[in-house]
């Protein structure tokens, strides 16, 4: 893709790229077309390479976790909002794969039988398209350093000699691995046998910290996203609103002392915005589907005023706000 792309003059998307893989896509490309960078400003913003980017803007690969988060932080904070997008994507390629198969792979096939390389410096992933959405950066990546006694070609030996020449290696990691896991679970029954004994002295039990303490709490949740840090387990709807069929809710955690917006029964290009008396505010914008969520603001003190707006697509000058609300302590 040549940078021409930054006004919208891009490639067809292959037929072969299908359902959410596509709208995936399309939304990639809606994020660049807004931000007006071009293929090597938004690589140097997310140190992730102008190759890289083509693949996941033409829909060649599946996009990573991380470059969809690295994209959020340095060119549109609404990326974050494509994270259920790409798990659904991801899902959908476990009963039917899209992406174009690697030539590396085929290539690498006839010598399966031969001695697995080492792991990479990538984690590898149990989830089969994890793994060639990781490979998008193989180009950007110096390989890891490996023994040499796994990619030295072999002399012609008895096959037994082959296998004692692999295995050595493998043990190795399998027992390092033990090892660590296992100073590590004595290290915790230390520190727990620690914590629970005086309490045990006195006859009183102490309350698991983990059990009370929030994810994040007021400021701290700012910014942040209800799903993921927990706060929408106590979530109460403090009140609702409509702008023609759209239905706008503000929600509350007391535990995280935070708020949020979210809209429904809306259409592609709606959006609900919540704000705060304080300055704050966050926007929760229909990509696809009918219904989406804001980020959260800070609702620790009840002299902060909260009120939710709704804007449908169709006429950006109609815009309904809930009444204001002050946060519960």
């Amino acid at each position: 893709m040549s940078e021409s792309t930054v006004g919208g003059n891009w490639r067809p998307i292959s037929d072969d790229v299908r359902g959410n893989s596509r709208r995936l896509t399309e939304e990639l490309r809606a994020i660049k077309d807004r931000s007006g960078l071009s293929l090597t400003q938004i690589g140097a913003r997310t140190h992730y390479s102008k190759a890289s980017w083509e693949r996941w803007f033409n829909g060649k690969r599946l996009i990573t976790e991380q470059a969809l988060e690295s994209l959020a932080i340095a060119v549109d904070e609404n990326a974050r909002l494509l994270k259920p997008l790409l798990e659904q994507a991801l899902h959908e390629t476990e009963s039917d794969d899209p992406w174009p198969a690697d030539p590396a792979q085929a290539v690498a096939a006839p010598v399966a039988a031969a001695p697995e390389p080492p792991t990479s410096a990538h984690p590898t992933s149990a989830h089969p398209t994890d793994a060639k959405a990781a490979d998008v950066e193989a180009a950007d990546v110096e390989p890891a350093d490996v023994e040499p006694a796994d990619v030295k070609p072999a002399e012609p030996k008895p096959a037994r000699t082959k296998a004692a020449d692999v295995k050595p290696s493998r043990w190795r990691r399998h027992l390092r691995t033990a090892l660590v896991s296992a100073f590590s679970a004595l290290i915790g029954a230390a520190v727990g046998a620690y914590v629970v004994a005086p309490g045990a002295a006195s006859g009183a039990q102490a309350p698991s910290a983990t059990s009370t303490l929030p994810p994040c709490a007021g400021s701290g949740c700012s910014g942040r996203d209800p799903q993921s840090t927990g706060c929408v387990k106590d979530d109460k709807t403090l009140i609702t609103g409509h702008v023609g069929t759209i239905v706008i809710y503000l929600h509350y955690s007391a535990r995280c002392h935070a708020a949020w917006g979210a809209l429904t029964n809306a259409e592609p290009g709606d959006f609900a915005t919540i704000i705060t008396t304080a300055g704050e505010r966050q926007q929760a914008l229909v990509h696809w589907g009918y219904d989406n969520y804001s980020m959260m603001v800070d609702a620790s003190d009840s002299t902060i005023g909260l009120k939710v707006c709704g804007t449908p697509q169709s006429d950006r000058h109609v815009s309904v706000c809930t009444p204001e609300f002050n946060a519960p302590l």
